[in-house]
């Protein structure tokens, strides 16, 4: 996996927990919409929030593990996404934190992609942001 410092200026593609677990499952539109991305040459990451609302141990966990040990990196929350997650959250009203700081390194890292199976939310957060006409959901 490749350091947080490492990353500074790519393209990246975010899973947030509804894709981690879309191509936990093999889902073929998942499967694509990554393919794609990695051959436009983004990078994949997930927030370390994610994390906690994917990985629930057990036998079952193997799936999950892989699409982890697999991406580029993971992002832990600095205090500069924190607060842009808390500003996003009081704006839209919404009580998703992880969707919060998934929506916060979008925008702290465009052009980027949000690999999502349920973009509602996502959206209301991006919505009126100045960049977020460079972020795009990926619905799988």
């Amino acid at each position: 996996m490749a350091s947080v410092e490492a990353l500074a200026g790519t393209r990246r593609l975010i899973l947030d927990a509804g894709g981690v677990l879309a191509l936990a499952r093999g889902d073929p539109r998942a499967r694509a919409a990554l393919a794609r991305a990695l051959h436009e040459g983004y990078v994949v990451v997930i927030p370390t929030p994610v994390l906690a609302q994917v990985h629930r141990g057990g036998r079952d966990r193997a799936p999950i593990d892989r699409v982890i040990k697999a991406v580029d990196a993971l992002l832990p929350t600095s205090e500069q996404i924190a607060r842009r997650a808390g500003e996003l959250q009081a704006k839209t009203s919404t009580s998703d934190v992880v969707d919060a700081i998934v929506a916060a390194e979008a925008l702290a890292s465009v052009p980027a992609l949000i690999l999502t199976t349920d973009p509602n939310d996502l959206s209301l957060l991006l919505d009126g942001e100045p960049e977020a006409a460079r972020v795009a959901l990926v619905r799988v």
